[in-house]
């Protein structure tokens, strides 16, 4: 995983450096694009150039975050999901950053929402982990096999 921090820069400028990332560095199979308000261009743009089998748009509401932020957890808990080496740059200290101000309140409907308070910072960085996972879809893997006549299980 790397972030890049472009906060600010017109969407225009950054498209063309956005795909060649996507598509010549990383080579990714599938991106998880956030669709809300703003990023719905940004995600119409992608699927556009790089193929709707590719993105994936996704549009935050209650539901679809709680998801991704127990995704995430179960990620960050079963080992799934380390992040990058300290190397001192801001990314990684602003990803630390809003790592550790995180905060989380469960619902009785057994939802949850995880967010940065805004007093104290953004949530872009959280948020681009949890689409992350998103975009891993790990689904757990079933072992298949047989028994040989008499063995034992």
């Amino acid at each position: 995983m790397e972030h890049y921090w472009w906060t600010g820069r017109p969407h225009s400028t950054l498209f063309p450096q956005l795909v060649d990332i996507l598509k010549n560095v990383w080579r990714v199979k599938r991106a998880v694009v956030d669709a809300t308000g703003v990023g719905a261009g940004v995600a119409s743009f992608l699927s556009s150039v790089l193929g709707k089998s590719v993105v994936s748009p996704f549009i935050f509401t209650q539901a679809s975050k709680s998801k991704i932020g127990f995704d995430l957890l179960a990620a960050i808990n079963s080992g799934r999901v380390k992040m990058y080496a300290p190397y001192g740059s801001n990314e990684f200290r602003e990803f630390h950053y809003q790592a550790e101000k995180a905060k989380s309140s469960y619902k009785p409907n057994q939802t949850m929402n995880f967010y940065v308070d805004p007093a104290v910072g953004h949530d872009d960085f959280l948020m681009s982990l949890a689409l992350l996972v998103a975009a891993a879809d790990y689904t757990p893997r079933s072992a298949r096999g047989y028994l040989r006549e008499g063995q034992m299980v």
